[in-house]
């Protein structure tokens, strides 16, 4: 009977220790499941920031060579004098670059709603940011305006833009904070 309850008990251990090695198994294939699905997800959320970051630096870009072609128009037009027929000519010109100023600025509102879903949210607060330096630098071209110290801000901001937005993308795991320094 002594070997019959240790046959017994061998076997009742023996599916113990495989139960509990299926169970070790089991989990340890979920949490690998689980954190290549983390390491995908997290992967293509670092390639769709730099599609938005790229798309929205691109369209900062093309505004600021917008302006840059309306301010030198400006002040070609402001050089030329009241009776020369260039300046009617100037003046259209400068209303088309400005429509297309106008324009380009409106195109950045796509790309930063981008960022707005994709964060996070220091991306977000500097591109912000980083549209209203644009606002500005089409503002700066009124005739009282200093398009020289706007496009100035606006190439500062867009650099600190560029610099949150690397340090995210190199390193999408750790808290990234702003410093500024003092002009």
């Amino acid at each position: 009977m002594d070997q019959g309850i240790a046959a017994v008990l061998s076997a009742g251990v023996a599916a113990s220790v495989t139960l509990l090695g299926a169970a070790v198994a089991y989990r340890a294939g979920r949490r690998q499941v689980r954190d290549q699905g983390s390491i995908e997800h997290a992967h293509w959320l670092r390639g769709q920031r730099e599609q938005a970051y790229l798309a929205f630096l691109a369209s900062c870009e093309r505004a600021t060579a917008a302006g840059r072609l309306r301010r030198d128009l400006w002040e070609r037009m402001h050089g030329a004098t009241p009776d020369d027929e260039t300046l009617s000519q100037l003046r259209d010109e400068v209303q088309t670059v400005g429509r297309a100023f106008s324009e380009a600025v409106d195109q950045i509102l796509e790309p930063l709603e981008r960022i707005r879903m994709l964060g996070p949210d220091i991306v977000i607060s500097e591109a912000e940011y980083t549209l209203e330096a644009v606002r500005q630098f089409e503002d700066s071209m009124s005739p009282t305006g200093d398009p020289f110290n706007g496009e100035g801000h606006l190439r500062v901001q867009r650099t600190t833009f560029a610099a949150v937005a690397r340090q995210v993308l190199l390193h999408p795991q750790e808290r990234v904070t702003v410093v500024v320094a003092e002009e």
